[in-house]
């Protein structure tokens, strides 16, 4: 599976538990909320998605793995689509 990894040029301000995301090289910016900030740290290090989901699912047991899953495939498709996540070449 494709491991992710933040752009090398996607910088992150923080603000009350929300991320803005800008590119340098671009006028992308983009705001995420507190679930999608949490999921940008967690990118700190390149990871999967399946990765992620684990991830996720420790910290909410109470909330089905499935969902977990799709909401996080939907987040990453939204950081993918402003450029801000990106395949990692390692």
């Amino acid at each position: 599976m494709t491991r992710l990894r933040r752009h090398p040029d996607a910088l992150a301000t923080e603000l009350d538990g929300e991320a803005f995301l800008v590119r340098r090289d671009s006028d992308a910016i983009l705001r995420l909320n507190p679930t999608a900030t949490a999921l940008w740290h967690a990118l700190a290090e390149p990871a999967t998605p399946e990765e992620l989901a684990g991830l996720f699912a420790a910290a909410f047991p109470d909330v089905p793995a499935d969902r977990l899953a799709a909401d996080i495939d939907l987040a990453l498709a939204a950081l993918r689509a402003h450029g801000m996540v990106v395949d990692d070449p390692a």
